[in-house]
C-alpha cells in the first residue's frame, strides 16, 4: 500500500461536472471527517492537515516492532461528486473517487513535486545506505518489504551491513565508531520518512544550563522605617531553567550530511543520556554540509536542548 508523508500536503480531486462535493475521511477505521462543497467546476481537498491530527507518534526508548501499528494511521477518503449544488449530497451521482492509503509523518521535497508518496516496496527508509554505530552497539531500522508493509530490521553488535530479504533491493553499510574516552550520545528523532531514526554523536559532550526569572521591586518598610538589611530589595519569582548540550559527531563522513538535514528538519527529537530517555528540542538552526573532496572527515556540532523546564511546572 502506497504511504504519504503528512507533513506535505497531498490533494484528492473529484471529477468535472458536478456541482455538489463530499469527501469523507476514515482514519484507522473511524470517520473523522464530512465535508461538503459547492462548487460548479473541479474541486480539490488537502488531506493532509485533517490527517495529521490523528497522527501520535510516541517513543519511550525503543524503535517500536509493529510500526504499522504504532507510526502509521490507516487512510481511507471517498470524494463523491453530484450533480446537485444543495451541500447534501443528493442529485444524480456523477462520481467517486477513492484513496486508500498509509500516512506517516513524513514530508517530501520541494523538487519531489505534487503528491508525493514515500518509497513503495524493497525499499531502505533511510536517506543513506550508510549508518553508523559504536563498537560493540546493537541497533535497528525500518524498510518497506516486498509487500509493501513497513518493517524494523535489527543489526548486532558484529554486523558490518545488512542487506534486503528476498533479493539484493538495497545493502546498508554500517560503519563502526572506535571507543574513545567519551560516552556516544544517541538521538532519536523521526526522518524524512516518518520514522524514528537512530544517529549517534561520538565525540565530546559539553553540558550547561540557562535560566529565566521575573523579578519586582519591594518597599516592605515598617513604620519606624528600621528597614532589615538581610530582606531582598528586588524580589524574584518564576524562576525556571533548562539543560542543553552541545554534541559533537566526531569525524565522519558525508553519509552524515543527509542525516543531520532531517535532524533540523524534525520536529521529534528525543536523547539517550545517562540511562534515561529525554525529549529535546534543536537549537542550531544551520549546518554546513561537508563533502569528502573539500573537507574529508569532518566533525558535526549541534547544540539541543531539553524540551521540558528543570523544575517540574507540570500541573
Amino acid at each position: 500500500m502506497a504511504t504519504i508523508g503528512v507533513r506535505s500536503p497531498y490533494f484528492i480531486s473529484g471529477a468535472t461536472g458536478g456541482k455538489s462535493y463530499q469527501i469523507k475521511v476514515t482514519i484507522d477505521g473511524t470517520l473523522r471527517y464530512t465535508i461538503f462543497k459547492n462548487l460548479d467546476g473541479n474541486a480539490s481537498f488537502e488531506i493532509s492537515e485533517l490527517v495529521r491530527d490523528y497522527l501520535d507518534i510516541v517513543y519511550s526508548g525503543t524503535l517500536s516492532s509493529t510500526p504499522e501499528t504504532d507510526y502509521v494511521a490507516e487512510v481511507e477518503v471517498y470524494l463523491d461528486v453530484w450533480s446537485t449544488a444543495n451541500g447534501t449530497g443528493t442529485g444524480d451521482l456523477v462520481s467517486t473517487t477513492v484513496l486508500d492509503v498509509d500516512a506517516s509523518e513524513g514530508y517530501g521535497y520541494f523538487t519531489d513535486g505534487y503528491n508525493y508518496d514515500l518509497p513503495g516496496s524493497n525499499a531502505l527508509l533511510l536517506s543513506s545506505d550508510t549508518i553508523w554505530s559504536p563498537e560493540d552497539t546493537a541497533g535497528a531500522f525500518y524498510y518497506k518489504s516486498s509487500a509493501g508493509e513497513i518493517t524494523r530490521m535489527t543489526y548486532s553488535t558484529t554486523d558490518s551491513s545488512k542487506t534486503s530479504p528476498g533479493g539484493s533491493f538495497w545493502t546498508l553499510n554500517i560503519k563502526r565508531f572506535p571507543c574513545s574516552k567519551y560516552d556516544a550520545i544517541k538521538l532519536v528523532f523521526i526522518n524524512r520518512f516518518g520514522m524514528p531514526q537512530e544517529l549517534y554523536f561520538f565525540n565530546k559532550t559539553t553540558e550547561a544550563v540557562s535560566s529565566t526569572k521575573e523579578q519586582y521591586k519591594s518597599s516592605n518598610i515598617p513604620v519606624s522605617g528600621n528597614y532589615s538589611v538581610y530582606e531582598h530589595q528586588y524580589k524574584t519569582f518564576n524562576k525556571q531553567g533548562n539543560l542543553r548540550y552541545i554534541l559533537n559527531t566526531g569525524y565522519v563522513d558525508e553519509s552524515y550530511n543527509p542525516y543531520m538535514q532531517e535532524l533540523m528538519l524534525s520536529e521529534q527529537v528525543w536523547m539517550h543520556i545517562d540511562g534515561i530517555v529525554v525529549p529535546i528540542t534543536v537549537n542550531s538552526s544551520d549546518v554546513s554540509f561537508k563533502t569528502s573532496l573539500n573537507d574529508k572527515l569532518v566533525n558535526y556540532t549541534v547544540e539541543v536542548q531539553e524540551a521540558n523546564d528543570l523544575i517540574n511546572s507540570m500541573r
